[in-house]
């Protein structure tokens, strides 16, 4: 009998050397290397009555050792103050594991885990845990080699950067300086990088959208420079692409001069003029109008010009303005008539409300211009006024050339090359598709 309570109790001591081992430092390392580890790992984290000291380190182990989606379940289970208490110590922890001590290396895969990681965490802080958070970030990523970092993990660098904002952007602004200040590039210019602008675009400083201004214009003998620096604006504030959300327009705003110098600029032609163009229009409603309609004034040896800076400040605008971007159309020069609908006649015939469109477009049938009375003859017949047949049948006797009417014929033959139309032919022609669509 004495023996047998004597095995009980041995049983009994056993059970406590191995099941019911502390939590302490000690401990949470030597799980990472045990079966049962990941469990009490998880347990440790999970269990508030534990120093968050403690929680912090079996959460870093956790993250270490790959169980990151059990991390984050724990912090959405956890209260608010206790989330605060274990990751004011879990951060410099993961701090510790994703710092490179090279800024020109690139990271290994412990590394990048645990840069993502508090990536991930950072929802979870408060105010002050988010600014630590975010200088982590800005360190790990804003170095000389951001071109390679910001493509590795499970988050894009110019996803970080607009997530950490402005101050990302002025941190890159110096790696920027530190590329054009290289030495060694007496022959051959360094290669200013998509993601390094994407970068300093997305992060909404603007100090930093003047910055990539500045590169578009930059002589590096790289002629593709203007166009790529052009291109990550647009994915910053006018298509992300899914990448991230839209910057805040704030900072095209305060560079509407440069964004306007660049769509001015013949020798910006092309993608880059364009997506100036564009970011304008982002630039939002009231202040992207005014230097919009500019550029419909504006004589441009591109005839495209014309359109795409009418068309923004059509939508810039809105339906109150349609007679005044149309009046600033320039009433020299050809206009091709699929491109004038593409751009100005049909978008006007889609704007709302229709009541205010047609007052505009029958406004501007009254004025001398030819270019204005022409469009709107052509928005008219495009909503289907019908009530509007008789006053374009009014204008039957212009004699005013419709000159590029049909575009470039050089190519054709010369028995094959069309006559432009007057204004009064085509607005005939318009007043007979109104009456045919009449019901009967």
């Amino acid at each position: 009998m004495f023996t047998r309570v004597l095995l009980i109790a041995a049983i009994m001591l056993l059970g406590l050397s191995t099941g019911c081992e502390k939590t302490d430092h000690e401990n949470i390392d030597k799980w990472t290397r045990t079966e049962k580890g990941p469990g009490k790992l998880k347990k440790a984290l999970k269990d508030e009555g534990n120093d968050p000291d403690l929680a912090a380190h079996a959460a870093a182990n956790m993250i270490r050792m790959g169980n990151d989606p059990d991390v984050r379940a724990a912090f959405e289970e956890m209260s608010q103050p206790r989330r605060v208490q274990v990751i004011g110590k879990l951060a410099p922890r993961l701090w510790d594991l994703a710092r490179i001590e090279r800024e020109d290396s690139l990271p290994g895969s412990g590394q990048i885990v645990a840069k993502d990681a508090l990536i991930s965490l950072r929802k979870y802080a408060d105010d002050t845990q988010k600014q630590q958070i975010d200088t982590y970030l800005i360190d790990w990523y804003a170095v000389m080699s951001y071109e390679g970092r910001a493509k590795v993990g499970s988050t894009l660098g110019s996803a970080v950067m607009r997530m950490v904002g402005a101050p990302a952007g002025k941190k890159l602004m110096s790696v920027v300086n530190g590329v054009l200040a290289a030495p060694g590039q007496e022959k051959v210019k360094i290669r200013i990088g998509d993601e390094l602008m994407l970068g300093l675009a997305a992060s909404g400083n603007p100090e930093a959208v003047k910055y990539v201004l500045d590169i578009a214009r930059m002589d590096r003998g790289d002629p593709s420079l203007p166009k790529r620096a052009m291109r990550q604006l647009y994915t910053a504030y006018v298509d992300p692409a899914g990448l991230f959300d839209l910057a805040d327009p704030a900072a095209l705003v305060a560079n509407l001069d440069g964004l306007v110098a660049i769509a001015k600029d013949e020798t910006m032609a092309g993608q880059p003029a364009n997506d100036a163009i564009s970011l304008i229009r982002a630039a939002g409603s009231p202040q992207c109008f005014d230097p919009l309609l500019s550029m419909v004034r504006l004589p441009h040896p591109d005839p495209r010009f014309r359109y795409a800076t009418a068309y923004a400040a059509l939508y810039c605008g809105g339906t109150k303005t349609i007679a005044q971007v149309v009046r600033a159309l320039p009433e020299s020069g050809n206009y091709v008539r699929d491109e004038m609908h593409g751009a100005v006649s049909g978008e006007i015939a889609k704007m709302s409300p229709r009541d205010q469109v047609l007052g505009q477009l029958r406004e501007l049938l009254a004025d001398k211009g030819k270019i204005s009375r022409w469009v709107a003859a052509e928005a008219l017949a495009a909503m289907k006024s019908v009530e509007d047949a008789p006053r374009l049948e009014a204008l039957a006797g212009d004699k005013e050339k419709l000159v590029g009417y049909f575009g470039d014929q050089s190519g054709r033959e010369p028995k094959n090359r069309k006559t432009d139309p007057t204004l009064g032919q085509r607005a005939k022609e318009l007043a007979v598709q109104l009456s045919g669509s009449a019901p009967k």
